[in-house]
């Protein structure tokens, strides 16, 4: 998971548009709402969209570039030539790097930005091979790939051959925000021109960070609002009394009280308790923001869906947060209807005939007729 300070008031997306991103060479998303659950086949795009929503936020903050790298499990080696084939390459539609990413996206007080992510080669310049890699452990961050200050051979100066440029514009030409990611034979060097106050919060399917919910948790209590995560909770653990943030060895972690002789830790509750609390404690601690969640079901039983999904449209109401989460289940898709009916937009990412991806947008009534003749999410 992932923070970004970004630019601008919070103002929801109302659309979405994609060009030469992943497996989009076009895609556009039409009438996104504050609760937004995005649907497919396998390796439709569903989190790739996610990504794209993230990249946005970022406004051209290149950092959210390693980010989702490291979502994708390629943080922790990575030698000088995998930056290009790994880091960069896959960012691009059919891995062509000689074309530009667009993202364009208009919000609610029509207004709307421009995202544009180009590869800005020195083409006389060789990125020498010296299977040397990028250490990660120094750090306990596992969504942040730290890049050492040397990665070449001693008194070799560094030459730098490929810069990849994130350009942010208002929909007036105005330059909000860039950055770059340089690389070259001593690795990477990222410039970010700024970071701004608009919050975002990626949860993937790759782990959790305890320290960082820890931390949530704490900010949460310190507005008074504790409350709502345990009673959010108690949908799975009805004995849940209370929560509190407590440090074990110098660990910070979130502990829960059941009614026993001590407390118990809440990740030795279930993967749905620890679920459940990630998205609360995200919503919670992104006001006036985004979060985006990759297979929000993970780990939650259908039985208590509904109400888990009433209690994250609460959440992001009071927060003022718009949401977008992926699914593979049926079942969540009916709960979500059943919890919020005309407030949930439900969007299916397939292919056309042609092979090119599309998005289909469900409102109440489309979400209704295609849970009554087996909507296929998978």
């Amino acid at each position: 998971m992932a923070r970004v300070q970004c630019i601008g008031e919070m103002t929801m997306f109302q659309n979405l548009e994609i060009r030469n991103f992943r497996l989009f060479e076009y895609l556009k998303m039409e009438k996104l709402g504050r609760i937004n659950l995005l649907a497919g086949r396998n390796n439709s795009g569903k989190t790739s969209l996610l990504e794209a929503l993230f990249l946005l936020c970022g406004m051209g903050n290149p950092e959210i570039v390693l980010m989702i790298k490291a979502f994708r499990g390629f943080g922790e080696l990575v030698t000088p030539m995998a930056v290009r084939e790994i880091l960069l390459k896959p960012l691009f539609y059919h891995f062509n790097p000689n074309q530009s990413i667009e993202m364009i996206s208009q919000n609610n007080s029509d207004s709307s930005i421009k995202l544009t992510i180009k590869v800005e080669s020195k083409n006389t310049v060789k990125l020498p091979l010296q299977g040397q890699r990028l250490d990660t452990a120094s750090s306990d961050r596992k969504d942040i790939i730290m890049i050492p200050p040397s990665m070449s051979s001693a008194g070799e100066d560094n030459v730098w051959s490929d810069s990849l440029h994130l350009l942010c514009k208002s929909d007036s030409g105005i330059i909000i925000n860039e950055g770059y990611i340089h690389m070259g034979s001593h690795g990477m060097q990222v410039d970010v021109i700024n970071r701004p106050v608009f919050p975002a919060i990626f949860l993937s399917t790759r782990g959790h960070n305890p320290r960082e919910d820890a931390t949530r948790l704490g900010d949460l209590r310190r507005r008074k609002q504790g409350a709502l995560l345990v009673e959010t909770l108690k949908i799975m653990e009805p004995r849940l009394q209370a929560l509190e943030e407590n440090s074990v060895a110098g660990y910070p972690m979130i502990w829960g009280d059941i009614g026993l002789a001590e407390l118990v830790p809440l990740s030795m509750m279930g993967e749905g308790m620890t679920r459940i609390a990630r998205i609360i404690l995200a919503i919670s601690s992104a006001a006036d923001g985004v979060v985006m969640v990759d297979e929000v079901e993970n780990g939650i039983h259908y039985s208590v869906l509904e109400k888990v999904w009433g209690a994250i449209a609460a959440a992001a109401e009071h927060a003022k947060v718009q949401v977008f989460a992926t699914t593979h289940s049926f079942e969540c898709m009916e709960a979500a209807h059943g919890a919020l009916g005309d407030k949930l937009m439900v969007h299916r990412v397939e292919q056309d005939r042609e092979g090119k991806s599309r998005c289909i947008t469900l409102e109440a009534e489309g979400v209704a007729a295609a849970i009554r003749h087996g909507f296929e999410v998978r």
